[in-house]
């Protein structure tokens, strides 16, 4: 009999704690102004060709790359672009990222988009990049760089105990919560708002999506993470160039950088940064440490006019604070800016 009473209980105890979720989840939805499937939302058209997202389509050719149809046919020289999810269009769509601008920009050049998709770095870089570009005689490759890239280029598992080189992570939160995030994000407004609330903290705490720490925000006090991460950028540049590519590299601006309302936004919601961080010392400084800082390129203010937040760049769409997914008119600037730089093509 005391089992059945037991059992009487954790039934009760799970029906009350259901009942107090749906009524949370009711409540969020009526009055809770939030998109919680801006970032998560993923639907397929029934052709498989295109990606559906609040902000756009993104496409999936034939080679498994987000992009169209490649078409090697008409002779022109390629350019392919590899990056994470700016480069991807998160924030902007088809045809509206900056590969799709250069295209109609520059006639010379047939301009790719071989993103490795979210959360990718150089890190990702592998053979069957290589073997694809190699196979289709493209010989010119531009790695797009996110400055949250930076973390995950200057971290070396194997020498985890090192927290002075190391960036600090918490990673083990991701991993622990998947299941449950897989599961429910972007499809619980409750879950999806009560989750971005927490996110909100420990970004102010200085972590980023990736949970590692933000160590791009404080370029002087996390200078040798820095230098680890220029190491790994010319150890690439330098077996491209070796295997016959033509290889070079684009860093692209967190809003702060290239907006006065965006800056003092930031830091009205206690979003912490060096004072100098706002004048590309991050970027400068990456470019002080590469031998090969001829083939990299800053995009930095010279391409975007003073605008208030929101305008070159997403803000306030999700469940996140994002200061590094350009929007379409931020894709513009950034395809205007290397063609200006004319990147990859000498």
């Amino acid at each position: 009999m005391k089992h059945v009473g037991f059992a009487k209980n954790i039934i009760l105890v799970i029906t009350s704690l259901l009942f107090i979720f749906l009524l949370l989840e009711f409540f969020c939805r009526i009055f809770v102004d939030f998109d919680e499937g801006y970032y998560t939302s993923i639907k397929k058209e029934k052709s498989d060709k295109f990606i559906n997202h609040p902000y756009g389509k993104i496409p999936i050719n034939k080679h498994g790359f987000f992009d169209e149809e490649f078409n090697f046919e008409n002779k022109k020289e390629v350019i392919a672009y590899f990056g994470d999810s700016v480069t991807y269009g998160v924030g902007a769509g088809y045809p509206y990222r900056f590969t799709e601008y250069l295209d109609t920009m520059d006639s010379k050049f047939q301009h790719i988009n071989i993103s490795g998709g979210l959360g990718i770095s150089l890190k990702n870089w592998n053979e069957q990049y290589e073997m694809f570009l190699i196979n289709n005689n493209i010989q010119r490759i531009v790695y797009m760089m996110n400055m949250n890239d930076i973390a995950p280029l200057s971290y070396n598992p194997v020498e985890e105990k090192s927290s002075d080189i190391n960036p600090k992570n918490i990673k083990y939160i991701k991993k622990t919560i998947k299941p449950i995030d897989d599961l429910l994000r972007g499809r619980s407004t409750f879950y999806t708002y009560l989750r971005f609330l927490i996110k909100n903290e420990l970004i102010k705490l200085g972590y980023e999506a990736s949970g590692f720490e933000s160590i791009e925000l404080f370029p002087k006090k996390n200078e040798k993470n820095l230098i680890v991460a220029s190491k790994k950028i010319d150890q690439w540049l330098n077996i491209t160039k070796k295997k016959g590519f033509k290889s070079c590299v684009v860093i692209l601006p967190y809003e702060m950088q290239i907006s006065q309302d965006a800056e003092d936004y930031y830091k009205s919601i206690n979003i912490k940064f060096e004072k100098n961080f706002v004048n590309f010392s991050t970027q400068k400084l990456i470019k002080k440490y590469l031998k090969n800082s001829d083939y990299f390129f800053i995009i930095d203010k010279a391409g975007f006019e003073e605008k208030n937040i929101g305008h070159y760049f997403v803000f306030d769409k999700g469940d996140k604070i994002d200061f590094n997914h350009p929007n379409r008119e931020g894709h513009l600037s950034i395809a205007k800016e290397i063609f200006n730089k004319k990147v990859c093509q000498s």
